[in-house]
């Protein structure tokens, strides 16, 4: 029996090991995945990546396409982690506004990130066209739903922000408003025409194709256990005795990267999202639940978000781990539903998921480069595949020497003091959060 098709109890108890959950509703139209079997024997290459997610897989692809020897290692199958967990919501930046993200970087590394960050998506949307990627890409722009007045007037401060420097930015109310939703729940609502929606694990394995196509070398099932430097090099320890030696490395792990390097992994607080699919639905049901087939995401602080999938299921998501066995995911995912909109039948479940995610202590991402020839970005804060996909072009250029204004500044380390006791209290306020004022 498939795991995200197990009974409830048997289910929660699965939770806390995530690869226990692989199969996501994107599984279902993803395509066929990749042809990278793992190495038998040591291997050498100029740049190893670390990490087939959007960060690395961009990595690779760009180091390939400029003639630099790139080798990918991933320790499960392309996309498994985040990358092709997540809800598909192509987005510019982060959480945080202009005059925010301004605050938190200085003058200088803010105006770059506002910049290139904003045309992120434009980027991704790039990449999709020039290397042909199905990856069922739909241009309707994303709503972020303000759940009270305060978040009005957040949104409607950022929309002005983003709309001085020239951004396809603006807010939507009332009846315009819930002709988009279908929902009363919602009285304003930030639409950014930046945005867009992918099949993410599909977009993650056309990445991983290009890349092979440009002459990088990827292996799956390959966890590294140990890195080091030594004589000059990097050697990367695989399980199952392969050593694998690099003159540069690009860390791709993010929130996966556990005891691997302790300037990435103490630099975290790690968390979980997941989502929760219904089966297809018909046709009067999606005319009454975003009928016009945007998707949302809303300003709680642990916010929910909705979205179709190429065949018509319905992605309900949040964040936290799962492991509720008294209720289910189910039952939570029908409350969120009924609460927004009332009067839709039952619609039916089809997959459970869960994935981590890493979150950084200012709610921005960070440039890490603890020692010579090592380097990565981490913390996505919830905003991956924009992010991640410009990231990945820009370390393989700093690896491969390039200099260029960066959006963020150069670190050794950002440790964060009691990780583990900040990522229990963190995952018991989101549970109780997500059952409580999540849903009045």
């Amino acid at each position: 029996m498939p795991e995200d098709r197990l009974p409830r109890r048997d289910r929660s108890a699965l939770a806390a090991a995530e690869p226990a959950l692989p199969a996501s509703m994107w599984h279902a139209t993803a395509g066929a995945p990749i042809a990278a079997p793992a190495l038998t024997t040591d291997a050498s290459t100029e740049v190893l990546v670390i990490g087939g997610g959007f960060n690395g897989l961009t990595a690779a692809l760009r180091l390939a396409e400029c003639g630099t020897d790139a080798l990918l290692v991933e320790a499960g199958e392309i996309g498994e982690g985040a990358s092709g967990r997540n809800a598909g919501m192509v987005n510019p930046g982060q959480f945080l506004g202009p005059d925010e993200i301004r605050k938190v970087l200085g003058a200088d590394h803010g105006e770059v990130f506002l910049r290139e960050l904003g045309a992120a998506p434009a980027l991704v949307a790039d990449l999709i066209d020039r290397h042909r990627i199905d990856c069922h890409a739909d241009f309707r722009p994303v709503i972020r739903a303000a759940h009270d007045a305060a978040s009005a007037a957040m949104l409607s401060a950022q929309t002005g922000q983003w709309a001085a420097l020239g951004q396809p930015v603006e807010m939507v109310r009332g009846a315009e408003l819930r002709a988009l939703t279908g929902s009363n729940r919602w009285e304003a609502a930030m639409l950014d025409r930046r945005g867009f929606t992918i099949q993410p694990l599909a977009y993650a394995r056309g990445l991983a194709r290009a890349a092979q196509r440009a002459g990088a070398r990827l292996a799956q099932r390959m966890p590294v256990t140990g890195l080091v430097r030594e004589n000059g090099l990097w050697r990367a320890q695989v399980r199952g005795c392969v050593t694998l030696r690099a003159r540069k490395v690009i860390l791709a792990t993010n929130a996966y990267t556990g005891a691997l390097h302790p300037a990435f992994a103490q630099t975290l607080v790690t968390s979980g999202a997941f989502g929760v699919a219904t089966q297809p639905l018909d046709t009067a049901a999606r005319a009454m639940v975003l009928p016009q087939g945007h998707s949302l995401y809303d300003t709680h602080k642990i916010p929910l978000f909705f979205r179709y999938d190429p065949e018509g299921r319905l992605m309900v998501g949040s964040l936290g781990f799962l492991g509720d066995g008294r209720r289910g995911p189910e039952a939570w995912a029908a409350r969120a539903l009924a609460r927004l909109w009332p009067g839709l039948p039952d619609p039916g479940w089809s997959h459970v998921w869960q994935g981590t995610l890493g979150l950084t202590s200012h709610g921005m991402p960070r440039l890490i480069s603890p020692e010579d020839g090592l380097i990565g970005t981490i913390g996505c804060n919830g905003r991956g595949i924009a992010p991640n996909s410009y990231f990945g072009a820009m370390l393989a250029d700093i690896a491969m020497g390039r200099d260029g204004p960066r959006p963020l500044p150069l670190e050794p380390a950002a440790p964060r003091p009691a990780r583990a006791m900040r990522r229990a209290a963190l995952d018991l306020g989101m549970r109780i959060y997500r059952n409580t004022t999540l849903l009045t």
